[in-house]
């Protein structure tokens, strides 16, 4: 078990208390906050304060874990809203398709292969026949 997963896991222990407002928050979305705050406990006014956009990039937090988060702050009186695209951005579901394509290009890049556009094959290679 690594180390900052035994430190919030020992704040869920010590925080076993129904009051404390981390405890209602879904396993997953606790982890992935203490992982964002570096330590073991965070309030409420903590996480409103991060902002929606700052969660969203957030390791370990998908569509799914923001609307928990905001179910959760909503329940402690706070207010994260969904930050609106503007008219003819990328949808959601483009952005992931590139984030995923991104992290793809890293991990390759990362294990020596080299990537590049289509295009750029007959401008980095050999000059044509």
């Amino acid at each position: 078990m690594s180390e900052e997963n035994s430190d919030c896991r020992a704040a869920e222990v010590e925080a076993e208390t129904p009051a404390a407002p981390m405890n209602k928050l879904p396993t997953l979305q606790r982890n992935a906050l203490c992982k964002i705050f570096d330590r073991p406990e965070f309030k409420p006014e903590e996480v409103a304060a991060l902002g929606y956009r700052r969660l969203q990039q957030a390791e370990g937090i998908g569509q799914k874990g923001l609307a928990e988060i905001t179910a959760w702050l909503n329940s402690h009186g706070f207010e994260l809203k969904a930050i609106e695209p503007p008219p003819g951005s990328a949808s959601p579901v483009q952005n992931k398709a590139r984030k995923n394509i991104e992290h793809a290009v890293r991990l390759l890049r990362t294990h020596g292969y080299i990537v590049q556009a289509v295009g750029e094959e007959a401008a980095a290679g050999s000059a044509p026949d």
